[in-house]
């Protein structure tokens, strides 16, 4: 075996590991993926969702709603939101956003108080920064979103 990590050939270290595993071979240039990025992401978050769902209900608190009843008062806190925020910006940019916020709380994943805050932090976005001029304009959310979305909220609900 080589004596730098660099020089290890990936395929051997996992025949190493896993005699028994079947290690695909390499993809071409022009070869298709298994999966797409985009929804290898999509079942990760919901993954994510349902570890976090299991955690609550092992514990024996699964959440009612309202999912998030307030934003957590830590600096990671605002981490979250400004990714979530951003992600559904530069999606769907501001109003389609405060638009998905109120439908959050109609639904009762998050208070008025929660949406107001959201609100509060969008004003740190500029609109003109927040689109690729070379995309198109605003695009309405999916379901996909909003599961993402879900996922945030179960993150900043869990903190």
């Amino acid at each position: 075996m080589p004596t730098t990590t660099g020089d290890y050939d990936l395929r051997e270290l996992r025949r190493l590991a896993d005699p028994n595993r079947e290690t695909p071979e390499e993809f071409e240039d022009d070869a298709e993926l298994p999966a797409s990025p985009e929804e290898v992401l999509r079942h990760s978050e919901r993954d994510e969702l349902v570890r976090l769902q299991s955690q609550f209900s092992a514990a024996g608190v699964l959440p009612e709603r309202p999912y998030l009843e307030a934003l957590p008062n830590q600096y990671s806190t605002e981490v979250v939101v400004f990714e979530w925020l951003d992600l559904l910006i530069n999606k769907a940019g501001f109003e389609n956003t405060g638009n998905a916020l109120e439908y959050y709380e109609e639904v009762g994943w998050i208070t008025t108080r929660v949406r107001e805050n959201l609100r509060e932090y969008m004003r740190g976005f500029s609109e003109v920064d927040s689109f690729d001029p070379d995309k198109p304009g605003p695009a309405d959310l999916d379901v996909d979103d909003h599961v993402l979305s879900l996922v945030y909220i179960a993150r900043l609900a869990s903190v």
